[in-house]
């Protein structure tokens, strides 16, 4: 008897554990599309306010879409144009545009679309346009070589580029089977010829989708988020002898946090620490 009363305990624990875990499914997935659907809605909104011209309400409706975790790079784009609108038409009691932070959250959310989608060229361009206004120093310029791989390498995305390294795999292996079997002289050499360039192609195109994915994977970028300009102390204690004021907007590479403060890099190569809760990463 205790055996059997041993049994049917165990049975309904488990019943009860798999109920438990089927409403706690059935409870998940009701979220998700409630979260999706509110991310829809937020899109919408945001983009309609935008079209009517209130920014604030599109800088809102946009940021909850990120909030919920359905931000690419085109929300990325959208939410940087109307960060940069708002800053533009709300004027401080001075007259001053860009008073409340405006500037560096379009910079931020500009480099967040390039980093999921660096052949965005209006992003790009939208970018340039907004570093313009800030006092950001010119980065060490690369070598030719260097500059020419980014621009390529810029063109396209990660998953771009691997699907043309897949591409030129394949053709690479279909020109190697007809060279083998092929009993053509010219046929011969055509196919040579075509898998040397599908080989090189694809030594490329591996090379960019690695380089792309290393950005895209890169955690160390950062824009300074303040309303105006802050301090960059010379060690972590606000005592310390200030060696640069940025503005909002300038970007910088986070070296290393330490409590409150971060040690930064700016792009002419000069360090400092600044506190963390000014910057935020891209």
């Amino acid at each position: 008897m205790k055996t059997l009363s041993t049994k049917i305990t165990a049975i309904l624990r488990l019943f009860v554990a798999l109920c438990t875990l089927l409403c706690g499914a059935g409870v998940a997935e009701l979220y998700a599309a409630d979260a999706a659907t509110t991310a829809e809605v937020s899109l919408a909104d945001g983009s309609r306010a935008y079209a009517e011209k209130d920014y604030a309400t599109a800088v809102e409706s946009f940021e909850r879409v990120a909030a919920l975790g359905y931000a690419d790079a085109d929300l990325y784009y959208n939410l940087a144009n109307a960060y940069f609108k708002l800053g533009q038409n709300r004027l401080s009691p001075s007259g001053r545009t860009f008073s409340s932070g405006e500037l560096g959250r379009a910079v931020l959310n500009y480099r967040r679309a390039l980093r999921l989608d660096p052949s965005m060229e209006d992003a790009r361009y939208n970018l340039d346009i907004a570093v313009d206004h800030t006092n950001d120093t010119e980065a060490i310029p690369d070598s030719f070589i260097v500059g020419l791989w980014h621009a390529i390498g810029d063109r396209a995305t990660t998953n771009s580029w691997a699907i043309l390294s897949v591409i030129d795999f394949v053709v690479l292996l279909i020109s190697l089977l007809f060279y083998l079997l092929s009993q053509s002289i010219v046929l011969r050499k055509l196919t040579f010829a075509v898998s040397i360039v599908a080989l090189v192609l694809f030594i490329f195109s591996t090379a960019f989708a690695l380089s792309q994915r290393a950005k895209l994977q890169k955690q160390d970028t950062a824009v300074v988020v303040c309303n105006d300009t802050t301090p960059v102390h010379a060690s972590p204690d606000s005592a310390s002898k200030v060696i640069r004021q940025p503005s909002q907007g300038v970007t910088i590479e986070l070296l290393r946090a330490h409590g409150e403060w971060s040690e930064i890099l700016f792009s002419d190569g000069e360090k400092g620490w600044i506190r963390s809760n000014v910057i935020e990463r891209v």
